[in-house]
């Protein structure tokens, strides 16, 4: 220790020591001497579903008022699920799978504004996941120019 402390004058032994005190002390907390390890724990072993629409984005040009693109919905879960495929704005659900671990769906969609999509369970109204496609207007915008062509600067 009193190596340590006369190479490092200007931070003081003080607190040097404190930080080998402290190295010794944080294995101890996170081999679950600590409440952070074993809340750590719990959220690991929550069930994890991987929701993904592509695409997620629809760019509509000048003049264009509708947006059609097929869509492909993909979910994963690591334990057997029964889930439903909703779209936000309507009450029945696109498409639904029964005791699976993955599902896939394609179709065809037609919007004018941005979607909402929700993965429920098969007899629940709680949204497991969310995913968004998008619809976005391309406008172009003309802006006068500010300097005269012969102008450097």
């Amino acid at each position: 220790m009193l190596e340590v402390c006369t190479i490092f004058k200007r931070l003081g032994c003080w607190f040097i020591s404190s930080l080998i005190r402290f190295s010794l002390f944080l294995p101890v907390l996170l081999a679950g001497g600590g409440s952070y390890a074993s809340d750590l724990k719990e959220t690991q072993s929550l069930p994890i579903i991987q929701f993904s629409i592509k695409p997620r984005l629809c760019v509509l040009n000048a003049g264009e008022e509708v947006c059609r693109d097929e869509l492909e919905v993909k979910w994963l879960a690591k334990e057997i699920r029964s889930l439903c495929l909703y779209q936000v704005e309507k009450s029945e659900p696109l498409r639904c799978w029964h005791n699976v671990t993955e599902g896939t769906y394609r179709f065809e969609l037609t919007a004018r504004a941005s979607t909402d999509f929700q993965l429920r369970e098969l007899d629940s109204s709680e949204a497991l996941s969310n995913q968004r496609f998008q619809v976005v207007y391309n406008e172009k915008k003309y802006r006068k120019v500010r300097r005269n062509p012969w102008s450097f600067f």
